[in-house]
């Protein structure tokens, strides 16, 4: 949702005028009526079963799944991207790969939801939380689900692995930057406690503090599923 370091500015989409639904006001913003679960199953270890059916793998993102992110990216539609990235992004260009590879373990974490396709598996979703270097307990979020695999939870599931995960590495708010138009992100975000105001241009800011969402989470499976996937690959959860 908020542009990655590297990538193009939205000033040109800004200057467009106001994005934002007719009346759209904060406080009409859609309540969230699923706070209490994500939209998906546990079935074993390392592995969800979505509302319908669909089984994804979770595991976090290596510095060496480049190729894994531009597969993905070439399964997105322009609307998709720009939504993503706030701007138009026809390609990943060096410079942006090498971001959103330099997951460090730390202070910048991404998860892939992997899906098993029959030319091989695919990610289907992708969250990373970046810690800011202003202030160590607020980090952006970015929640990417190709257009194939939208609808059906996944950007709600991926959320509540960013929660999870970034409060275990001591981040106690999410921040960042939607569009006023992407109603499936202002929704996924309002399901998680996170508040949302204009921003300017049709944009919005939005802040989700963790704590909250982390008290509902606990008695899920994700706490221990984030664990585990995190040591199979070397990572502490």
């Amino acid at each position: 949702m908020t542009p990655p370091l590297g990538s193009a500015a939205p000033a040109d989409r800004r200057r467009d005028g106001p994005l934002l639904p007719p009346g759209w006001r904060p406080d009409r913003e859609d309540q969230p009526d699923d706070q209490d679960a994500p939209r998906g199953v546990v079935v074993e270890a390392g592995h969800l079963r979505l509302g319908d059916g669909t089984d994804v793998t979770l595991r976090p993102f290596r510095p060496g799944d480049g190729d894994l992110l531009v597969a993905g990216f070439a399964r997105m539609s322009a609307q998709s991207r720009y939504r993503r990235f706030l701007a138009p992004v026809p390609r990943l260009t060096d410079s942006m790969l090498d971001f959103l590879t330099s997951v460090d373990g730390v202070d910048h974490r991404a998860f892939g939801a992997l899906v098993d396709e029959a030319a091989g598996p695919v990610s289907a979703g992708v969250v990373r939380w970046v810690r800011s270097k202003d202030d160590p307990v607020v980090a952006d979020l970015a929640v990417t689900v190709i257009d194939d695999y939208q609808g059906r939870g996944l950007g709600g599931l991926l959320r509540d692995v960013a929660v999870l995960d970034a409060f275990a590495h001591g981040v106690e708010r999410l921040e960042g930057l939607v569009l006023g138009e992407n109603i499936s992100s202002r929704r996924m975000l309002a399901r998680g406690g996170a508040t949302l105001r204009p921003d300017g241009g049709g944009v919005l800011a939005y802040r989700l503090p963790l704590r909250p969402r982390v008290e509902q989470l606990r008695s899920s499976p994700l706490p221990a599923l984030i664990a585990a996937s995190s040591r199979r690959a070397g990572l502490v959860a």
